[in-house]
């Protein structure tokens, strides 16, 4: 028994320092690919990401792959952060969706990219209809390979579950034109959303499932219900948020977010 017991630790032990190598590899690919550094954590972020539809629907989670530096954008500096976020209802073998008009639900691994604005918004929402508004359950394999999942089966305990929504967030979208596809919420829209720039950044970024979240001086963007494949594909997500954030800082020029420019 006790060469039984040592042999499973083994198998357990190699699995684990073969997950943390790739996830290594990633994190550097990412980092070439986007000319940013590799970091640690998350801990230089605001406080503004505990506040987020992301962080309700995922209900935290645990960083990887995570990539930091300032990048330089029309005149300003730009605090730029990139991670695969695996989400702690993945860890429970759950998953969410965010109780809005129509719903969406998030992949159990998210690739983010956050950057700190030099302005201050209400919070806003934005969603590029997807697969995720599919509502689809998650794949028998994904389900048979997660050991949590297939005890919640066993269990009889429900899959998902309505997240949270924000307290400043309403379920109803907002009366607001936007590109094709596109669809907002929040309880005030800044004016710099309504601006043809804006508006052409989004229809280049065009990438299906994608969220864009302002919070005070913060900007997500992540693809609702995959992780990005690839170091190359996450640099083009990188550069696509980048153009929104150029997109949104060329609408407006007071720090409170809300003038815009001639």
């Amino acid at each position: 028994m006790d060469w039984q017991i040592l042999a499973i630790l083994g198998v357990g032990g190699a699995s684990l320092a073969g997950v943390s190598m790739l996830r290594r590899q990633r994190q550097d690919a990412v980092a070439t690919s986007s000319e940013l550094q590799p970091i640690g954590d998350l801990s230089h972020l605001p406080e503004a990401l505990q506040r987020t539809a992301l962080w309700q629907l995922s209900d935290g989670g645990f960083e990887h792959s995570t990539v930091h530096g300032i990048v330089h954008r029309a005149g300003a500096e730009i605090a730029v952060t990139a991670f695969d976020l695996h989400t702690l209802r993945e860890r429970r073998g759950e998953w969410a969706y965010l109780p809005i008009e129509p719903p969406f639900r998030i992949g159990g691994i998210v690739s983010v990219v956050a950057c700190e604005l030099d302005r201050v918004f209400p919070h806003v929402l934005l969603k590029r209809a997807g697969r995720g508004d599919h509502m689809i359950d998650d794949e028998f394999v994904e389900r048979l390979g997660n050991v949590a999942k297939i005890a919640r089966d066993g269990l009889g305990l429900a899959r998902s579950y309505a997240a949270d929504l924000p307290a400043t967030l309403p379920a109803a979208p907002l009366a607001l034109a936007l590109p094709e596809h596109w669809r907002a919420y929040g309880r005030e829209a800044p004016r710099a959303l309504a601006t043809a720039a804006v508006h052409d950044a989004l229809e280049v970024a065009g990438r299906r499932d994608l969220v864009i979240e302002l919070i005070d001086s913060l900007l997500l963007a992540y693809p609702a219900s995959r992780e990005v494949s690839g170091a190359d594909p996450f640099a083009d997500l990188i550069s696509d948020t980048l153009a929104i954030v150029d997109a949104i800082r060329a609408s407006t020029v007071s720090p409170r977010g809300v003038e815009t420019t001639a």
